[in-house]
C-alpha cells in the first residue's frame, strides 16, 4: 500500500515539473529578425590599375663650383629661391683677373708696334735685296722677324682670349633654371677651383617637369605591351615612349596629384636579383609641388575596361579561406553565396564570380544574420566607384587619341639622369 502511494506521488511531481516547464517555453519571447541594410549590385566600367612605389628625381641637377680660385666677394640669390638660367649668382674679387687682362691687352700692343717695325724692315730689305745693297743673309733674318713678329701678335691675342676667360669666371651665372639651395660658403672665403678639392657652392635642380622613377614587375610590363601588340612603333622597337602610357601620382599622405604623367623610358635590362624593371614617367610640376627625392605611389592602367559588378566591401565576408555575401531571397531570408573577389575601386570591390547585377546585397547588419533565417530589410542604394580619368581610359582601351593633359617633353640634354636596369628602353 505504501510503495502504491510512493509511485503516485512521483507520478504526480513528474507530472506537475514537466507542466511546469512546458508553460515556461511557452512563456519565452519571440525572437524578432534583424534589422539591416541591402542594396542591388550594380554593373559599371571599371578599369583595374597596377599600384607601384616610386620616388621623385630632379630631370636636370647641377653643382655650382667656381673656375677660377678667389675670395668670394657677393652672393647674389635667396636661399631657396627660384632662379632662371642666366641670373646672377655669385661674384669672386676680380681685381687680380682684370690686372692680368690689363697687361695681356697691353702685351699684345707691345707685339704689334714690333711687327709693324718688323713688316717695314722686310719690305724695305726686298726691295733692296734684288740691286745687291742688301745681302742676301740680312735680307733672310728680316723674313724670319717679321714672321716671329706676327705670331707674337697672334699669340697676345690667344692669351688675351684667356684671361678675359678668367675674368667673366669671375661672375657665376646659374646653368639652368630651377630651384636653388641655400649657399654653402659666405662672402669673404677663399674659393678653391680646378682638380683636388674643389669648393662646392650650391646646386640647383629643375622643377617642371619632373622625373617619377619605379619599379615594375617584367609580367605586368609584358601584360600592358600584348595589349599595344597591334602598334607599328611597338613592334620596330619597342619604345615605351610610343605607347603614351599615363600614370596617376599619389603622395605620401594619399593625396592625388592633379596632374598626370607619361611613362618615357624604360630600362634595357631586367634585373636579375628582383625580376622588376626600372621606369620613368615625366610629370608636369608647373606649380613646384613634387620636389626631388620624394616618395610617391604611381598608378598604372593595368588591363583594358571592362564592366564588373560591384559591392562594397563592408558586404564582404570571410570564412577561412571563403569569401562571401548574404543576398536577400524571395522570401526574405538571408542566403550565403561565396563569390570571388576582384580588384578594389574606391570604397567598391570588384566580384568576378558569385553575383549578379540587381541582386539584393546586405551591405549592414551582417553580425547577426544567419543563413536561411529571416532578416528585416531596409532599402538603399549603392555607392559609385570613382570617375576614370578620360585620358587613362582611352590608353587602356588601346585608343591612342591625342592626351588631353600630355606631359611635356624632356629636355634634350638633362644633367644627370640615374642609371636604370627594361625591355623597351626609350
Amino acid at each position: 500500500m505504501k510503495r502504491n502511494v510512493l509511485r503516485v506521488t512521483i507520478t504526480l511531481a513528474l507530472t506537475l515539473f514537466i507542466a511546469i516547464g512546458c508553460g515556461r517555453r511557452r512563456q519565452m519571447p519571440k525572437v524578432e529578425p534583424p534589422d539591416v541594410t541591402v542594396a542591388p549590385a550594380i554593373k559599371r566600367q571599371v578599369v583595374d590599375f597596377s599600384e607601384y612605389t616610386g620616388h621623385i628625381e630632379a630631370v636636370s641637377s647641377v653643382d655650382v663650383y667656381a673656375k677660377v680660385s678667389g675670395y668670394l666677394q657677393k652672393v647674389a640669390f635667396e636661399d631657396g629661391a627660384v632662379v632662371k638660367e642666366g641670373d646672377l649668382l655669385f661674384e669672386i674679387d676680380k681685381r687680380t683677373y682684370q690686372a692680368e687682362y690689363d697687361q695681356a691687352v697691353s702685351q699684345k700692343k707691345l707685339y704689334v708696334a714690333k711687327n709693324e717695325l718688323a713688316q717695314a724692315t722686310l719690305a724695305r730689305n726686298k726691295k733692296l735685296v734684288g740691286s745687291g745693297a742688301v745681302s742676301q743673309e740680312l735680307f733672310d733674318e728680316s723674313v724670319a722677324a717679321a714672321n716671329e713678329a706676327a705670331a707674337q701678335v697672334d699669340a697676345a691675342d690667344s692669351e688675351i682670349a684667356a684671361r678675359k676667360v678668367d675674368l667673366e669666371y669671375c661672375t657665376i651665372d646659374a646653368a639652368i633654371s630651377g630651384r636653388i639651395d641655400r649657399t654653402y660658403v659666405t662672402d669673404g672665403n677663399l674659393i678653391q677651383s680646378g682638380v683636388g678639392a674643389p669648393t662646392l657652392l650650391t646646386t640647383i635642380v629643375s622643377v617642371d617637369p619632373i622625373y617619377a622613377y619605379f619599379d615594375v614587375d617584367e609580367l605586368a610590363l609584358l601584360s600592358y605591351i600584348q595589349r599595344h601588340d597591334s602598334e607599328s612603333s611597338l613592334k620596330k622597337d619597342g619604345s615605351l615612349r610610343d605607347l603614351k602610357i599615363p600614370v596617376q601620382i599619389y603622395l605620401a599622405d594619399d593625396s592625388e596629384y592633379p596632374h598626370l604623367g607619361t611613362i618615357d623610358f624604360g630600362s634595357n635590362q631586367v634585373n636579375a636579383g628582383s625580376g622588376t624593371l626600372t621606369v620613368r614617367a615625366v610629370i608636369p610640376n608647373p606649380e613646384a609641388v613634387l620636389r626631388p627625392g620624394l616618395f610617391v605611389r604611381v598608378k598604372v592602367a593595368a588591363k583594358a575596361p571592362y564592366d564588373a559588378v560591384l559591392v562594397p566591401e563592408s558586404a564582404i565576408g570571410a570564412d577561412q579561406s571563403d569569401r562571401y555575401v548574404y543576398i536577400l531571397d524571395e522570401e526574405g531570408n538571408a542566403e550565403r553565396r561565396s563569390v570571388q573577389l576582384g580588384t578594389k575601386q574606391g570604397s567598391l570591390r570588384v566580384i568576378k564570380e558569385g553575383l549578379a547585377e540587381g541582386e539584393k546585397v546586405i551591405v549592414n547588419g551582417l553580425l547577426l544574420v544567419r543563413p536561411g533565417k529571416p532578416v528585416k530589410p531596409q532599402d538603399t542604394t549603392m555607392p559609385e566607384p570613382p570617375p576614370i580619368d578620360d585620358t587613362i581610359l582611352r590608353s587602356a582601351s588601346g585608343n591612342k587619341d591625342p592626351m588631353s593633359n600630355p606631359a611635356p617633353q624632356q629636355p634634350s640634354n638633362p644633367s644627370n639622369q640615374p642609371p636604370a636596369p627594361m625591355p623597351g628602353g626609350s
